[in-house]
């Protein structure tokens, strides 16, 4: 339980869920994490057990083993895992036969195609995809690409659940005498991409508009990425101010939303940004397809492409009415395409149609 997007997800779902109709059993397949306590207040929630034991670090199979026993003591009508390793572990206890005749839901919200490589996928697919009755994914283009690999399974998308303030972005916003004000927020790891954001600056450095950036998040490449700006000589322009509780009070003051993500399923936060009706660049890949549409309500680049990026950066700081332009339909299409209250909706309807076969 981190401060990550699929986290987060899980509790807003939990809150959602009526306490009257539904009770959670909640395992968490390794450390406890900073939001335990929150997920324990959850009305819903019942219990929590925790799989990483203590003094010795317990190994998969003893973990596949100890699910199966919660599974058995508890008798859930439904288990519903989230995450890779969690879908996993699942997987790997049904295999074994430890809890064949429960409906078993697994949550893919990531594309594991474009992240995993072979051996991995072999995985997936013989101890998730295989094992799962149900695979909930929370993009339609990872819906659709799931479908054309595996067509008889049961998969189905359902769009994250969101939460936007009232107030929404507008121009012009700047950070000191005609600078623009850059954002990316994201955790510091390598398929975040956030290295060639950094060489896309140091482009844009050499070009005819003020900037400064701001990363938002923390992680175990945030060395590395002080040491690359410093490198490029742009320290006094990028800052890495850690994570931050209230991230839309930075969104409202910038001029535009980066995520140069490598892979993608549907990210929160490239959904908040256009929400509250940002400009918004990020890379064209997995799910992303489905929420920018050519330069309408975005611009999509390629991955791994710096030039591409500064490139797009230049015009949506130096074209004003571009980018409210791209603000505005940005906000538009996650207005049309997010509804929570649809989203909790379609989910209570997969698990009433598993309670009833």
């Amino acid at each position: 339980m981190t401060k990550d997007g699929a986290e987060s997800q899980l509790l807003k779902t939990l809150d959602r869920l009526p306490p009257e109709r539904y009770e959670a059993s909640v395992v968490l397949s390794r450390a406890e994490g900073e939001r335990v306590r929150e997920l324990a207040a959850l009305p819903c929630v019942r219990e929590v057990a925790t799989l990483a034991g203590e003094g010795r670090r317990p190994r998969l199979l003893e973990k596949a083993f100890a699910l199966g026993g919660i599974v058995n003591a508890v008798e859930p009508d439904i288990v519903h895992s989230w995450l890779w390793y969690s879908n996993f572990l699942c997987g790997l206890s049904r295999r074994f036969g430890l809890w064949r005749q429960i409906p078993f839901i697994a949550s893919q919200r990531g594309d594991y195609h474009a992240r995993y490589g072979k051996f991995r996928l072999y995985l997936t697919e013989k101890l998730i995809y295989n094992t799962a009755d149900v695979l909930l994914t929370n993009s339609a283009q990872i819906q659709r690409h799931l479908h054309q690999r595996y067509p008889d399974k049961n998969i189905v998308s359902i769009p994250n659940l969101l939460e936007l303030p009232t107030e929404t972005w507008a121009q012009p916003r700047t950070c000191g005498p005609d600078e623009k004000l850059i954002v990316s927020v994201g955790r510091f790891a390598p398929e975040k991409g956030h290295r060639y954001l950094i060489e896309a600056l140091n482009l844009l450095n050499r070009e005819d508009v003020a900037w400064r950036c701001t990363f938002l998040g923390e992680g175990e490449l945030e060395a590395g990425l002080r040491a690359l700006t410093a490198e490029y000589g742009l320290s006094e322009q990028v800052a890495f101010p850690g994570f931050s509780e209230d991230v839309f009070s930075v969104l409202l003051t910038a001029d535009v939303f980066v995520l140069p993500s490598l892979h993608e399923s549907s990210p929160n936060a490239l959904i908040e940004a256009m929400g509250i009706g940002m400009p918004c660049i990020a890379s064209d890949v997995g799910g992303i397809v489905d929420l920018i549409e050519g330069e309408k309500d975005g611009i999509r680049v390629p991955p791994r492409d710096p030039t591409a990026l500064a490139t797009a950066l230049h015009r949506v700081l130096t074209e004003p009415d571009f980018a409210s332009e791209l603000g505005r339909n940005a906000r538009a299409t996650i207005q049309q395409k997010f509804d929570s209250a649809v989203s909790v909706q379609k989910l209570e309807e997969i698990y009433r149609q598993l309670f009833v076969e």
